[in-house]
């Protein structure tokens, strides 16, 4: 594991890489892709990244100082609320379809949004961390990637990457203990696959787990898929230079232990036995363990297979290979002495919606499902089977997965404010989410002050017209919350007033 202050250099002779989808005329190939726009990187080329040292030092905090009120703010997402969906927030990554990572988002039920870090980040995910509730995030911007965690004031507190692997953007997990991190990587092998019509000499892209201890991040469990998954469960063609047969794109602490993978292009649910590393069954996919009452229950294509408190399997079923497309959420009943899987909820909104890409199911605290519909752009949020929410990115974005948690932010940076025009204060406080109102104070110096207004907060930048008594020199605003205690302030010259 990593912490510090000192980020991995990056190689100017390798590239940046991600597994992300690229489109194609009728599926999603997905392949390692450069993140500035150009044409993939030749895989054989490319040597995972050294495990960095762990340097000493305090981390400084992520988001750097605050940003200004006018700066760019993510992507809008326009919601529609009912009054029975969960009051958390949404923790999202939007990003522009078939382009660049573009940052990490926050936003609450109104689709306001409550804290933006832009760059190259994916998968914003809740957890505990040492007993402190904490986000996990993927960050492309080293060589390989890595997932850094940040605590409830945004500052970076671990880092984790493979040891000896690119680390695969999908999918960060701690384990119910704490003690142990799952992480999900990938390489690039030299496979004759001349028998499947094939190269002599194809690249193929293995999926790797990995299982680390928290604290030091010595390697505890490893697994190759393409030493216990034969070829011939993949849905793609094995025929072009580079083949990804697997693409795993969740990884899961199972209730007895084990592992529960998704991988996309076997159509495919594994439990993997954490010790031995056998596969125990498989859901779904062209060597099912589990009989369905009919092909339409099977899962296509599908992402974030995870189970759930009262014993079943949740996952998004994108259906890329169903007739018609459509995608869902389901949950199966799992009979594991009997071998079959009956699909219990099948979640799907009154309009049809098809996930080409990406996606998530989540239940919330409250117990209602969220589901990502990761390419498309939108959520949407069930109770008892029925739509009470949706959320819809602007057209041309979207999120690989949206989910939903309870979290209390505390920005270690203060308030942005300034003067937008003479008499107008913009005020903004990048990830807090307590703050219920701005109380504006004026006065001839620090010491001497007086309130000038007190504004509630209206979005990610509040706009006030303040009225400064003649003579001042100072203007002071603090974040309050809904008991009026002061969270934070900055103190601005007056002379903005006009």
């Amino acid at each position: 594991m990593r912490q510090g202050t000192h980020p991995t250099p990056q190689s100017p002779s390798r590239p940046r890489l991600l597994r992300a989808g690229v489109l194609g005329a009728a599926t999603v190939l997905c392949v390692p892709v450069a993140l500035a726009g150009g044409a993939a990187p030749a895989p054989a080329a490319a040597a995972p990244p050294p495990r960095p040292a762990a340097p000493d030092g305090a981390v400084p905090p992520l988001t750097g100082t605050a940003p200004r009120p006018d700066a760019a703010a993510p992507p809008a997402l326009t919601t529609t609320t009912t009054g029975r969906e969960d009051d958390g927030v949404l923790l999202t990554t939007p990003a522009p379809v078939g382009g660049d990572l573009a940052g990490a988002a926050i936003y609450d039920n109104a689709g306001e949004p409550v804290w933006w870090k832009p760059g190259p980040y994916m998968n914003l995910e809740p957890l505990t961390f040492r007993g402190e509730p904490a986000l996990s995030v993927f960050d492309n911007t080293d060589a390989g990637g890595e997932y850094l965690l940040l605590n409830s004031s945004y500052q970076e507190i671990a880092s984790y990457r493979m040891d000896g692997f690119f680390t695969d953007s999908h999918e960060f997990e701690v384990s119910p203990d704490g003690s142990r991190v799952l992480l999900l990587g990938f390489s690039f092998v030299t496979r004759d696959l001349t028998e499947y019509g094939g190269k002599p000499d194809a690249q193929v892209i293995d999926a790797v787990v990995q299982e680390q201890d928290a604290a030091t991040g010595e390697v505890l469990f490893e697994w190759s898929a393409l030493d216990h998954i034969p070829l011939t469960e993949t849905q793609e063609p094995l025929t072009g230079e580079l083949v990804d047969p697997v693409h795993a794109n969740s990884l899961a602490y199972d209730t007895d232990g084990d592992l529960l993978m998704s991988a996309r292009h076997t159509s495919t649910v594994y439990k993997i036995d954490r010790e031995s590393g056998a596969v125990r069954w498989r859901l779904g996919g062209a060597a099912s363990d589990f009989a369905f009452a009919s092909p339409a229950q099977r899962p296509s294509y599908q992402h974030d297979a995870r189970r759930l408190p009262d014993g079943r399997l949740m996952l998004f079923d994108n259906g890329n290979r169903n007739d018609p497309q459509r995608s869902r959420g389901a949950v199966y009943e799992l009979d594991e002495e009997a071998m079959t899987a009956r699909l219990a909820d099948d979640l799907q909104t009154p309009e049809p919606v098809f996930t080409l890409f990406a996606g998530s199911a989540r239940q919330t605290a409250g117990g209602n499902v969220l589901l990502g519909y990761g390419s498309s752009g939108t959520m949407a949020e069930f109770a008892d089977g029925e739509p009470v929410f949706t959320g819809t990115f602007a057209q041309g974005s979207y999120s690989y997965r949206a989910i939903r948690t309870d979290w209390t932010g505390t920005p270690a940076t203060r308030p942005a404010v300034e003067w937008r025009e003479p008499g107008t204060l913009a005020m903004s406080w990048n990830g807090a989410t307590e703050v219920d109102a701005w109380r504006i104070e004026a006065g001839t110096s620090r010491r001497a002050l007086t309130t000038a207004d007190t504004v509630a907060r209206s979005g990610f930048v509040t706009t006030a017209e303040v009225a400064v008594p003649g003579g001042a020199e100072v203007v002071r605003v603090s974040a309050v919350d809904a008991d009026g205690k002061v969270l934070a302030s900055r103190t601005v010259a007056a002379d903005g007033a006009g």
